[in-house]
């Protein structure tokens, strides 16, 4: 569904009650102004509310798109292609549908949490991370493809892994790890390891809070079923990865930023469960960065959101679980037409043109 990873298998979550949704809608109403002093202390229990982003203002994450924007030179071309394969969101028929599943856990480490040395497979890239600190309790997402978000709040730093195993003796043994800066008012999203974008793997995540608010402040982050054949990849991304457009298909790019060309107004009438309207608001206003891609033979389109593992872990409730469940028969949503879709120019989040 929208949050499913093509190459994901969820594990059956026990459902619980739906009064984290009330918890989670009190902590939007006292918090949201206390975003920016609330990091640095976000921890087991303690998660961030609705309205807390994880890079600075001029991320291009965080960055509005323009009411005219310029765009990509080949955004009609890429939008022909994704249309003659009938790309779609995932759901039923075209129909969007949203469930429980994520791909991304993310753990909050604190200064007293057990200091676990990286080792690096042979033949790939650990980008000079050698310890950090992971809560007891913390794993790596094990139906996909491994990734593990680990934030040291003290040091303003975020450690992405990918295909992570489980620390064993104090060592943590993974294919590709990597630190870039987050916090307030602070860190881009750029210069990660842990996916094929090379991006951070907290940019773009939809978290429940965000939706039980109605709104998301930033932008996306998609997989697509394919990519273009390019050495060069549009800003902010920087990286490789596999599953090729066959025959040269002018599918998108690692990086490419996909608008909806949507008004308020036409969301508003769209007919859209609140959930798929405040998605496709944040697709409007920001969004959705290619990030990974997800198997050509699929079609669908993922939009990733934060694995529930972030708190079963530690025997909390699933949040995202929870929202679902809430929902009642609202998962399914009303067909969004790719043909809305628009590739905004690599200069617009640069702010250079």
């Amino acid at each position: 569904m929208l949050s499913t990873h093509p190459r994901t298998t969820i594990a059956a979550v026990v459902l619980v009650p739906v009064a984290l949704v009330l918890t989670l809608q009190k902590v939007i109403a006292t918090s949201s102004s206390l975003c920016p002093e609330q990091f640095g202390s976000f921890s087991v229990g303690h998660w961030p509310p609705a309205c807390w982003r994880p890079y600075g203002p001029r991320s291009p994450f965080n960055t509005p798109i323009p009411a005219k924007p310029r765009l990509a030179g080949d955004s009609s071309r890429i939008v022909a292609f994704m249309l003659a394969h009938r790309w779609s969101l995932e759901g039923s028929g075209g129909r969007p549908s949203i469930d429980a599943g994520g791909s991304r856990p993310v753990y909050w480490a604190q200064p007293g949490d057990p200091l676990v040395r990286v080792r690096c497979r042979e033949e790939h890239s650990c980008r000079h991370v050698g310890s950090v600190r992971i809560p007891k309790g913390a794993l790596a997402e094990s139906q996909s493809d491994g990734h593990l978000t680990i934030v040291e709040q003290a040091t303003r730093r975020e450690y992405d892994f990918w295909q992570a195993g489980v620390p064993s003796g104090g060592v943590l043994t993974t294919s590709a790890a990597s630190v870039i800066p987050i916090g307030a008012n602070a860190g881009f999203g750029l210069g990660g390891d842990g996916e094929a974008a090379h991006l951070g793997l907290l940019g773009g995540l939809i978290r429940a809070p965000e939706l039980v608010a109605g709104k998301i402040e930033h932008a996306l982050a998609m997989v697509a079923p394919c990519v273009q054949v390019r050495d060069v990849y549009p800003a902010p991304a920087w990286g490789h990865g596999d599953t090729i457009c066959s025959a040269g298909g002018a599918g998108p790019h690692f990086g490419s930023l996909l608008q909806l060309n949507m008004s308020q107004a036409a969301i508003a009438a769209s007919g859209a469960p609140r959930w798929e309207r405040t998605i496709m608001t944040a697709m409007a206003r920001y969004g959705a960065y290619v990030v990974d891609t997800g198997g050509a033979s699929t079609g669908t389109i993922d939009l990733l959101k934060e694995e529930d593992q972030s708190f079963t872990s530690f025997g909390y409730p699933p949040q995202m679980q929870q929202f679902v469940s809430s929902l009642g028969s609202a998962t399914v949503g009303v067909p969004i037409a790719l043909s809305r879709l628009r590739v905004v120019a690599p200069c617009v989040p640069r702010r250079a043109c």
